[in-house]
């Protein structure tokens, strides 16, 4: 079920995603759904009925999921060829925008990302996150790389893939959140050595601090480390650009230290 909605992002990486960027992500990545299920089967514990999974691209982790869980699965992307191929395998998929989900708040018991997160920049994942939080009846689940802002090359594009400490962000955002589990799932699990984070919060609203304090943070490590750079003349892996956070939110007062 394609809905022509509101475009997820603001410019030159959401049409990407949605061209032959996305397309050729889709080609190249084929993860086997019998390993993936091993770790899904254990969520079982969490008693769920329905799970949304923003940025399903073919549905590999819904088809898993439909294996070992007894529940409803439904999953939204930007690009027009992985969901057909997910309704091709007969997975109820939308064409959404992960910052604007067009679904009713608690609509789900789950809902989750695996290796989205790190293709938004800072605005795109406050708000994503917020979408998450409002349209899960409990859990929220990010399976990411993680890291401390790092920026990694990505596909000979810049901002495309950001390492950071997700579960943090999210507390910041939903202070009253509670981390059930955490952890580290490795190749041989079928995932590409991610770390994954289940909370469960019944908050829609994102503490207004906690949205200021992310952004803020973002700029610091931004500027500490474009600083490094300069000095040592580091090209690898980069924190993130100031970018993809300054402009984007209001300071709530001058700020004197780097916390």
């Amino acid at each position: 079920m394609h809905r022509g909605i509101t475009i997820l992002g603001e410019g030159k990486m959401a049409a990407d995603w949605q061209g032959e960027f996305g397309k050729r992500y889709t080609a190249r990545n084929n993860p086997s759904i019998d390993k993936r299920a091993g770790f899904f089967g254990t969520l079982a514990q969490y008693e769920i009925d329905s799970v949304f999974e923003v940025g399903c691209n073919v549905g590999t982790n819904l088809e898993a999921m439909k294996r070992v869980l007894d529940c409803s699965v439904a999953g939204c992307d930007i690009n027009n060829d992985a969901l057909a191929e997910a309704e091709s395998r007969g997975l109820e998929v939308y064409w959404e925008d992960a910052a604007d989900l067009d679904h009713a708040s608690d609509e789900y018991d789950l809902v989750f990302t695996v290796g989205l997160l790190i293709h938004l920049n800072t605005p795109e994942l406050i708000r994503c996150m917020k979408e998450m939080n409002r349209v899960s009846n409990g859990l929220v689940m990010f399976m990411e790389y993680a890291g401390d802002d790092i920026e990694v090359p990505y596909r000979g594009q810049r901002g495309a893939l950001i390492k950071r400490d997700y579960g943090g962000i999210y507390q910041a955002l939903f202070p009253g959140a509670v981390l059930l589990e955490t952890g580290f799932l490795p190749k041989e699990m079928g995932f590409d050595d991610v770390t994954y984070w289940i909370y469960y919060d019944i908050g829609d609203s994102a503490s207004a601090y906690g949205v200021e304090e992310v952004a803020w943070e973002s700029d610091q490590e931004s500027e500490r480390n474009l600083l490094a750079a300069s000095l040592t003349g580091e090209v690898g892996a980069v924190r993130v650009d100031r970018q993809h956070s300054r402009g984007y939110w209001p300071r709530i007062g001058e700020r004197t230290s780097t916390g």
